[in-house]
């Protein structure tokens, strides 16, 4: 295992990937895109297309040639624009997944629970130009007057800056349930089950989650409705039980945690039982949900600050393109934040060892 910061990783294998002539056949719509060296080229195509979306594209496109060196004018935003419609949107998503094997390794930076991995999943609708044909390919949210919407579902390490471990872009009519098995199965593909919590709000729970988890030998932590299972809500406040459900009519063996929120509130959990009881105590289980939050921030960064909604184009293609660079930003960013706070810890303690060595030669 490389000990080379997360982000120096990323940004070597980036630079080898998008020149990798592999790369080029399977990003591109048609075996002759890019088969020409045009003006931009499919390697400054993608590093421009990951540049940060503030402004309108024109803009964009000439601070990038001050960036990179091309000649000014070398290439229009139209010229920028009709490259785009040559690439796949695997073009983003595999350069995604190059940053989330980086991630699976282990690297020393990464922080877990007592050697846990904390995934949280949830979903987010994405509001999209309200135009017939996406509404016609994905769908439509808030009822009879509403706009062309799509699902967003992740799978996201709490523990570290939220980086994305999985990302599912979907119709908006793709149940939530059905994105998170898909997120079990990444979760399976990169050979990281047995080590790994997902974290689940109240809408996620069924028997079908929990047998696909159990088959996988993934844990889990879900949080349970009132009305889910009668044999649960039966349970007293400050239960802490292994014991066995019928849901729908299949019996499954749990852990089940109900306590008091401060505010009054009545919480349940329901908790894989294959998670040993002395590390994941009934305090601690509290502290790890609650960690559950941090991917609303996620989806908070993804929208307003890293403007996801602000697609390139409004067609399907530029819109899939969006989504898995944004993704793919938020993980770069994370792997930046990773070792900007590793600096900054080690600058804090070595201060805090002159302070006190000053402290001692005042003594003495």
């Amino acid at each position: 295992m490389s000990t080379e910061p997360l982000l120096n990783q990323a940004a070597a294998n980036l630079k080898e990937r998008i020149n990798d002539y592999e790369y080029k056949i399977d990003a591109r719509q048609n075996p002759s895109d890019f088969s020409r060296k045009g003006k931009l080229g499919l390697p400054n195509l993608i590093m421009l297309s990951l540049n940060f979306r503030s402004r309108t594209t024109q803009i964009e496109v000439e601070d990038y040639y001050d960036i990179s060196g091309i000649p000014e004018n070398a290439v229009t935003t139209a010229g920028y624009m009709d490259a785009r419609t040559k690439l796949k949107p695997e073009a983003f998503s595999m350069l995604l997944d190059d940053t989330v094997e980086l991630a699976a390794a282990g690297h020393p930076s990464l922080q877990t629970y007592h050697g846990y991995r904390l995934y949280a999943v949830d979903g987010c609708i994405l509001t999209l130009e309200d135009t017939i044909a996406l509404r016609s390919e994905f769908g439509v949210s808030g009822g009879k007057n509403g706009v062309a919407s799509g699902r967003l579902s992740t799978m996201v390490d709490v523990m570290n800056c939220g980086i994305i471990m999985d990302a599912r872009f979907t119709k908006y009519s793709v149940g939530e349930r059905e994105s998170a098995l898909r997120h079990h199965e990444k979760l399976a593909a990169l050979g990281i089950c047995d080590e790994s919590i997902l974290i689940y709000d109240r809408g996620y729970i069924s028997e079908q989650l929990i047998r696909d988890l159990n088959s996988k030998q993934a844990h889990y932590i879900f949080r349970v409705p009132k009305g889910w299972n009668g044999a649960v809500d039966s349970l007293a406040v400050g239960t802490d039980t292994t014991t066995e459900i019928t849901v729908n009519k299949r019996a499954l063996t749990v852990r089940v945690v109900k306590f008091c929120l401060d505010s009054g509130e009545i919480e349940t959990l329901l908790v894989a039982p294959t998670l040993p009881t002395d590390i994941f105590t009934f305090e601690n289980l509290k502290y790890i949900y609650f960690l559950r939050w941090g991917i609303e921030t996620n989806y908070r960064v993804l929208k307003s600050e890293l403007l996801l909604e602000h697609f390139t184009g409004t067609t399907s293609l530029f819109i899939k393109q969006d989504v898995y660079a944004t993704a793919l930003l938020l993980n770069l960013t994370a792997f930046a934040k990773l070792e900007s706070d590793k600096l900054i810890d080690e600058r804090t303690s070595q201060k805090k060892t002159n302070i006190r060595s000053r402290r001692i030669r005042t003594c003495w």
